[in-house]
């Protein structure tokens, strides 16, 4: 093969290859929920415009996201089936984290069993403010989890409420319970009972991840609004 045919090969590739690299970048990954026989609507994300939603991130349906929140590349947010999920202010949802539920409404009508309530409002998902969900790690509705958690990598909360100022460690479960506030579970534990639950060590300024939450805060709210600035 020629030269110049090489050269232009080359060009034409690498023209191919960043035309599909734009198409990636630039893709719709925030979209309305499709039509269902349980879902006549087809519902927005609702994302404040100081959050920050990377591009390979996938946000759908009925999601609200607060100010100054964070997500991560490849988190998965899907509003479509759990419907009504709500991310506070200042939380962060980093690489890989999942967010779903399910079905919590019928025809119009709220499912209660698979729905948490805030202010007698039902929700699939609730997350308050200030909440850290690290990489991998998921949630499953109906759950709830308050203000200042940190939800470690690899975990799993479903059908739980998790009170305020916890720490649920790297590859911990949490199911079917509720976790009293200022506790922590430790790596790798599963808990189901409520027993256990109500026996969770709590924390205290002893406690090795004593302020983990606050500076994992703190850090990607500041990621949030620089990722947000460099966008325009």
């Amino acid at each position: 093969m020629k030269a110049k045919n090489k050269i232009i090969m080359g060009l034409a590739a690498s023209s191919i290859a960043g035309r599909a690299m734009d198409i990636l970048k630039t893709k719709d990954n925030v979209s309305p929920n499709t039509e269902t026989t349980f879902n006549l609507y087809q519902d927005t994300p609702i994302i404040d415009k100081t959050a920050f939603v990377h591009h390979f991130a996938s946000v759908i349906g009925s999601v609200t996201i607060n100010k100054e929140t964070f997500v991560g590349p490849f988190a998965s947010i899907r509003g479509d089936e759990g419907l009504k999920i709500h991310i506070g202010d200042y939380s962060n949802i980093q690489d890989g984290v999942i967010i779903h539920g399910m079905k919590n409404f019928e025809f119009g009508s709220n499912v209660a069993m698979n729905s948490v309530f805030k202010d007698n409002a039902p929700f699939s998902v609730y997350i308050s403010e200030c909440c850290t969900l690290a990489p991998q790690s998921q949630v499953f509705g109906p759950s709830r989890v308050d203000a200042n958690v940190f939800i470690g990598m690899q975990s799993l909360i479903f059908d739980s409420y998790v009170q305020g100022n916890v720490v649920v460690e790297p590859g911990a479960k949490v199911i079917g319970v509720s976790i009293p506030k200022n506790r922590y579970v430790q790596a790798g534990m599963v808990i189901s009972k409520q027993e256990d639950a109500d026996q969770l060590p709590v924390v205290t300024e002893r406690y090795r991840y004593f302020n983990i939450n606050e500076k994992i805060v703190n850090t990607n709210r500041e990621l949030a609004l620089g990722y947000q600035r460099d966008k325009k």
